[in-house]
Formats: structure tokens, C-alpha cells, sequence
């Protein structure tokens, strides 16, 4: 099977890295993003799935636009492909460009659709506690999200996982599952499913703000964003006009006397809470703006007046 990529983050790499491996596949072309600066630097780097394929000496184009690129179309019509397959490429891929393969163009999506359309599906799953999630395989048009289901994989979420442990998950999964939907699609040995409109729900939009800790919440509504956003960006408030991230806790169903909200406070077995509107959360791991992780003992080596501190005052 000839098959054309359009893909971009880690995540995809990681995928394509697995799928070099298939002798069924025959990887044509990888369409991604275009470069970016990163870091302060400003560095010009290429995307993960850029670097994996030039690794393994395959095509890599990089367009700005599709809209009206017919030069970008007519080189994937002389490739004569099999497949078009999208998954987290980040930008709406007009119809007539997906029209040039023999089968149909395929999208990867990170739920079990019609649950969490849209482009932050993982972190809706974790944010709102789910137990489960998956990868559903599908038709594609420009409509993101809406079409016909042919294939889907549930993976179980566990209560430590965060964003990176799904996207593994993720990985582990997909591979197989693309390779064989493909298959039985040029075949014609596999029925689609039209997915139910009354059952769609939608992600939010994920905004600067999702990423900051308001401890008017419960610990385990902010840990759940901890989980969502790791390990990126992370979620954020400031300890003495700094950022600082917590990158490691837990929540613990305990409501302290004598104690305000957003107040630290240190347990008789060195447990180190901060005070929740309902609940606390216990730290593990955490960074200041510009410093290294730490463990919160060894943060607290460096910053004795952290237990006495309120992130509200």
C-alpha cells in the first residue's frame, strides 16, 4: 500500500518510526508543518516527523498553504497513492486535495468518536475523569471529526496517567490499527459506521488561562488539569512574582482546620499540602521560573519560607 502522510508533533514520529517497520507500507511522502523557532534562542527546528523521515530517506514537503496549491496536488498525483492519511497536522486539508489517492483519506483520532470532536481530545478525557479512551479510525473530509467510522481501539486510563502516558498508549495501539483498517478498507472487507450526530460532544477550546492553578477549585479538579497539560505546558501559579509549576502531586481527601485556602502547610509525615477549596493537594515535584525540577524536599532546602506561604497573599 502507497501511502502519503500528513502529519506534525511527537506523537506522529513516534507512530511513523513503528510504521517503518511494516513491510506492507510503502511511505511515499510526509506532509508536515512547516519549521518553527523554538526555545528563547529562536531556533529554526524541524517537526519530529520531519526529522524521522529524513532519516529513513523519505520525501518530506512542507507547504504554507493548500488552498489553491495545485502544484502541491499534482505531486501527489504522480505518486499514485493508495491512502492519504491525517492525524494532528494542524491545518484544515481542502477536499480536492484529498481526493488524490485511490481509496479515500483516512484521519486518526485521539477518542472514541463521536465523543470529544475537535483538536484536544486527551486532555478533555483526563480533565473530566474518564476511564477510558482510544484511537478511532475514519473517513475524512474538511468537516473535522464527522465522518464515517471504520475502525476503533479503546485503551484504559489509569488515575496516574497523564497526557504523555496516553499519547504511549496511543502509540502502541496504532500502528497495528492503521495498518490492518487499511487493509481490509482496499479489500473491501470492512462495513463503516455512520457516527451518531445526538451523541457528539466537543472540546474546549484550550485557552492561556486553563494553564493557571486557581485553588478556589478541589484538588482533584486541579489535579486533573496536572495530568491534562503534562508534560506540556504544564500548569502554572506564581510564588514571589515567579511562575511556578507543579509538575508532580496528588490530590488527598483531607480538609485541614485551622487552615485558608491557597495556604502551605507540612504534615507530621512531611507531607507537603497546599489547601484546596475542597480537599488538598499533596506536591512531589515542582519548578521555579528559570530553575531546575525539584523534589519538593530539595525545593524546600532552598526555600525554608515556603511553609509558611499563601499563593492568595
Amino acid at each position: 500500500m502507497r501511502i502519503a502522510f500528513f502529519w506534525t508533533p511527537q506523537f506522529s514520529a513516534e507512530i511513523l518510526k513503528k510504521l517503518l517497520k511494516i513491510d506492507d507500507l510503502d511511505i511515499a511522502l510526509v506532509v508536515s508543518q512547516t519549521d518553527k523557532p523554538i526555545w528563547r534562542k529562536k531556533i529554526i527546528m524541524p517537526t519530529p516527523v520531519k526529522e524521522v523521515a529524513l532519516d529513513n530517506n523519505i520525501e518530506v514537503l512542507q507547504p504554507t498553504k493548500l488552498a489553491g496549491n495545485t502544484e502541491f496536488f499534482d505531486k501527489l498525483n504522480s505518486l499514485d497513492l493508495d491512502f492519504i492519511v491525517v492525524v494532528a497536522y494542524w491545518k484544515i486539508v481542502p477536499t480536492w486535495v484529498l481526493t488524490a489517492n485511490k481509496y479515500g483519506p483516512i484521519n486518526i483520532h485521539g477518542s472514541i468518536l463521536p465523543k470529544y470532536r475537535w483538536a484536544s481530545p486527551v486532555q478533555e478525557c483526563l480533565l473530566k475523569w474518564d476511564k477510558k479512551t482510544g484511537l478511532t479510525i475514519m473517513f475524512m473530509d474538511e468537516k473535522m471529526d464527522e465522518w464515517d467510522i471504520l475502525a476503533i481501539k479503546e485503551v484504559d486510563i489509569d488515575i496516574v496517567d497523564t497526557q504523555k502516558e496516553i499519547f504511549e498508549k496511543f502509540v502502541e495501539i496504532g500502528p497495528d490499527l492503521l495498518v490492518d483498517t487499511l487493509k481490509k478498507v482496499s479489500t473491501w472487507e470492512l462495513k463503516w459506521q455512520k457516527q451518531n450526530y445526538e451523541e457528539a460532544t466537543y472540546c474546549s477550546m484550550i485557552k492561556k488561562q486553563d494553564w493557571q492553578i486557581d485553588f478556589n477549585l478541589s484538588s482533584e479538579e486541579i489535579y486533573n488539569k496536572l495530568r491534562a497539560y503534562t508534560p506540556w505546558p504544564w500548569i502554572f501559579t506564581q510564588y514571589k512574582w515567579k511562575k511556578f509549576a507543579i509538575e508532580k502531586a496528588f490530590f488527598c481527601e483531607n480538609q485541614p482546620d485551622n487552615a485558608e485556602v491557597w495556604d502551605v502547610i507540612k504534615t507530621v509525615s512531611w507531607e507537603i499540602w497546599i489547601v484546596c477549596w475542597k480537599w488538598v493537594l499533596t506536591l512531589k515535584q515542582v519548578k521555579v521560573e528559570w530553575k531546575k525540577s525539584q523534589d519538593i524536599k530539595s525545593f524546600l532546602n532552598g526555600h525554608k519560607d515556603f511553609l509558611d506561604y499563601n499563593f492568595n497573599k
